[in-house]
């Protein structure tokens, strides 16, 4: 049975893809990514027209609701020969950039963190579109290995091959930013974090929720948004371009060590015990027969303070009726 069209697509692109499907038993609507490869496989044309064939079938998929299938990294590169070789330069740039990111100081190694997650993505050759959309959940290490598994919402990559092979770690890259996440999504304050930074123990805490986005925005100060929000696909491009380009944004740190043994020392006290004895009573009312023998003139004062500042009042406001000459 030929799938119905959604919308007006190309109707003769839209017919060829869909007896195709039928003939070789696979699903037109939804379609996966390597069906739409292999139906471009199995019809060569010029590129246009295959990138307007590509352009249908998304057409298709998001009027009923799917991912559009063309956005897959397969059929990118069948459409664009160069693409793996364009992929390939920016993960070794990646790569380049993230060997000179700091891994100390506050709140200079978060963002080295964050960026290291981004660079790794964008080396992926992921969109920044895709990037702002992932998740905790979209994300994990491979099989215990060095590669990472990403969750586009239309297929699945396994990433990091060019950065393995520059000495890069995305595994290693990918859960020094979760345990950031975790930190951030349990315990939400930027001196958890920055403990965490500096290797200090933590409560232990459970990963951060998997629909938790991956990437948030940042302040100066390391801290994110009171409601968790996706960092946008413009910031992030922003970021990668500034780093692949060798003029990363310089985050300047913070000597938290004496805010820290301040903040101790002040709940230490805090927590002191305070004990009265006997005489605390006697002495406190003492206290307050002084201060009220000391003070009992201050009203007087008070009183003809409020007088002269009176008068001195009505006479600018006679000079200045009258600004002529006095005897």
């Amino acid at each position: 049975m030929r799938a119905a069209v959604i919308g007006p697509p190309d109707s003769a692109t839209w017919t060829l893809f869909t007896d195709w499907c039928m003939a070789a038993g696979r699903s037109p609507l939804p379609a996966d990514p390597i069906t739409l490869a292999e139906f471009l496989a199995a019809h060569p044309a010029a590129d246009p027209t295959q990138r307007r064939r590509v352009g249908t079938v998304n057409a298709a998929h998001r009027r009923a609701g799917h991912p559009a299938p063309g956005r897959s990294q397969a059929v990118r590169d069948l459409l664009d020969a160069r693409a793996p070789w364009r992929r390939h330069r920016k993960a070794l740039a990646a790569a380049a950039a993230i060997a000179m990111l700091p891994e100390t100081g506050w709140p200079t190694a978060l963002f080295a963190r964050r960026d290291a997650m981004i660079l790794t993505l964008s080396g992926a050759g992921l969109p920044n579109t895709v990037i702002s959309a992932l998740t905790m959940g979209d994300v994990r290490a491979e099989g215990g290995g060095e590669l990472l598994e990403i969750d586009t919402g239309v297929e699945t990559l396994t990433a990091g091959t060019e950065l393995v092979s520059a000495g890069v770690s995305p595994a290693k890259i990918w859960q020094a930013w979760a345990d950031v996440r975790r930190i951030q999504h349990h315990l939400p304050s930027t001196r958890r974090v920055a403990q965490l930074i500096e290797g200090k123990s933590l409560p232990a805490t459970a990963p951060a929720a998997e629909d938790a986005p991956l990437l948030v925005p940042l302040d100066r100060w390391g801290a994110t948004p009171l409601v968790p929000e996706p960092l946008s696909a413009d910031a992030i491009g922003v970021i990668a371009a500034g780093h692949l380009q060798g003029r990363p944004t310089r985050h300047k740190p913070v000597n938290t060590s004496a805010a820290h043994a301040v903040s101790e020392e002040t709940a230490q006290l805090d927590s002191a015990p305070i004990i009265l004895d006997q005489d605390t009573l006697a002495r406190g009312l003492e206290a307050r027969r002084r201060a009220s023998e000391l003070l009992a003139g201050v009203d007087d004062e008070l009183d003809d303070v409020e007088a002269r500042a009176d008068a001195l009042l009505v006479g600018l406001l006679e000079l200045l009726d009258d600004p002529g000459p006095r005897n």
